[in-house]
């Protein structure tokens, strides 16, 4: 009996351990390791932190980190590398709380936004 080529994906998982897909190759739907969790196709993750992140960061997959940089050269938290797409996106939005607030910009009148009337 011959056996069938595995799929042999991995990823990182939240402590940081390799887990390596068990199921045949060109397998449907999410991968799975050998303790049965499953996880996207990195493809798939992409599109979606791409969708709710692009507009404020660049997002990328190095192969085995998720990465995102801000657009904003001025912000506090510029580049985030995490594991997992479900820290980065943790961390993105914690740092989006964290992060200062823009500088007001001067009003039309001519005083400054911070000085007082």
């Amino acid at each position: 009996m011959l056996i069938p080529p595995l799929c042999n994906e991995s990823r990182l998982d939240h402590q940081g351990r390799l887990s390596t897909c068990h199921l045949e190759t060109g397998h449907p739907g999410p991968h799975e390791d050998a303790r049965g969790e499953t996880w996207e196709p990195p493809g798939v993750v992409l599109e979606r932190l791409r969708k709710t992140w692009g507009r404020t960061h660049r997002i990328a997959w190095t192969g085995s980190l998720w990465m995102a940089t801000a657009y904003d050269r001025t912000s506090h938290w510029r580049t985030e590398i995490e594991p997992t797409p479900d820290q980065l996106e943790e961390r993105l939005r914690t740092r989006a709380k964290a992060a200062p607030s823009p500088i007001p910009r001067p009003r039309a009148s001519g005083l400054d936004a911070t000085e007082p009337r």
